[in-house]
């Protein structure tokens, strides 16, 4: 789903904005959008399952919800006049992403600050029964 993401990110048009195919992170656990502002970074998928149903014959039924962040940053003193339609952009290719069976697709989008920095997480989840 990392690569989905990253790809649909690449198909929008951020002006002033620039994806990477890089981890959010370097090997020393540095925030690499924090180095870069305006570079959009997709972290790796996170799988989650949790049981829906559990039957006697274990024939159990579970949610799984996969999970990818996307992180970047701008200057948070002078925010971007077009950061309310980027945010839009960036929400709405939860629809996008093809993952077989999946019956909910959120987007959620957190901002805190780093210094002179805000921080915007993306945080895309798609959850199907299995």
């Amino acid at each position: 789903m990392r690569t989905q993401v990253v790809d649909e990110l690449k198909k929008l048009a951020l002006t002033g904005y620039t994806i990477s195919n890089e981890l959010p992170y370097d090997e020393s656990g540095l925030a690499l959008y924090l180095k870069n502002p305006k570079k959009i970074y997709v972290d790796r998928e996170n799988v989650e399952i949790l049981p829906l149903i559990t039957t006697l014959n274990s024939a159990d039924i579970s949610n799984e919800t996969t999970t990818v962040r996307a992180y970047y940053s701008i200057d948070a003193k002078q925010t971007p006049a077009n950061y309310d339609s980027i945010i839009t952009s960036l929400r709405g290719i939860k629809s996008t992403i093809v993952r077989d069976g999946a019956n909910s697709r959120e987007a959620f989008v957190t901002t805190t600050y780093e210094g002179d920095l805000m921080v915007v997480e993306l945080e895309y989840r798609l959850t199907r029964v299995i």
